[in-house]
């Protein structure tokens, strides 16, 4: 079973405004539903469930009694800390460890039809994918945030993007083993199978440059005039 994740709990500060990024309308829907119509209308997805705040779960939970979203089953109460959201889907679906879980941000509304197909396939011979575009910036490390510390080669980088998947069984032993650790804090689900289970391969899918994130109000103003070519 393919089970498209999509978090919605983030308070999306960065926009401004009093409402979550996900939850702003844009047009004649809010952005977390042409997140959840993009898998909705795909034929590899079998279930959505979607992971909110408690200010917003009536609100989730109307989406859900849209006929056109018949694959919304689940919703769930997400938490503080992104990582909490995704454990919660996570423990959700245990008992269903062959699960395909692949969690999206519900603030990248254009993530495409091919973006899904090709993550599904990777996960028939991987537990664990991610998808990303190569690096077009060089990219600095800092280690006390006014020097450079290390200049990564250009050609081995890349901005991630999600969906991610993992097969439940192999994402809930890598948040198991993580959640023992005290500096556990972590803001990509890759980086938790890649931090706890290191001979666990991640693959890479293919993203595109249109499935950004919506942060701030520019993004916001961009995704509106994508919209409206459409």
């Amino acid at each position: 079973m393919n089970v498209a994740v999509i978090l919605a709990a983030g308070n999306g500060k960065r926009l401004g405004g009093e409402i979550p990024k996900q939850f702003v309308a844009v047009g004649h829907k809010m952005v977390i539903e042409f997140s959840i119509e993009q898998f909705q209308q795909h034929p590899d997805i079998d279930e959505i469930a979607v992971v909110t705040s408690a200010d917003f779960i009536n609100v989730v939970n109307d989406i859900k009694a849209n006929p056109a979203y018949s694959k919304l089953k689940t919703v769930l109460l997400g938490g503080v800390e992104r990582y909490q959201s995704s454990l919660a889907a996570i423990r959700h679906y245990a008992s269903q460890p062959e699960a395909v879980l692949l969690i999206h941000d519900a603030a990248r509304p254009l993530v495409s039809r091919q973006i899904i197909s090709d993550v599904v396939a990777l996960m028939k011979t991987h537990n664990a994918a991610v998808v990303a575009i190569p690096a077009t910036d060089t990219v600095l490390c800092s280690q006390n945030h006014r020097c450079v510390t290390e200049i990564p080669p250009r050609s081995q980088m890349y901005y991630a993007q999600t969906p991610q998947a993992f097969r439940q069984k192999t994402i809930q032993q890598a948040f198991e083993i993580g959640l023992e650790d005290d500096q556990f804090n972590p803001t990509d689900d890759g980086g938790v199978v890649l931090r706890y289970l290191p001979n666990e391969p991640i693959a890479i899918g293919k993203g595109e440059s249109v499935n950004k994130q919506i942060t701030y109000q520019a993004d916001l103003s961009w995704f509106s005039s994508q919209i409206k070519n459409d």
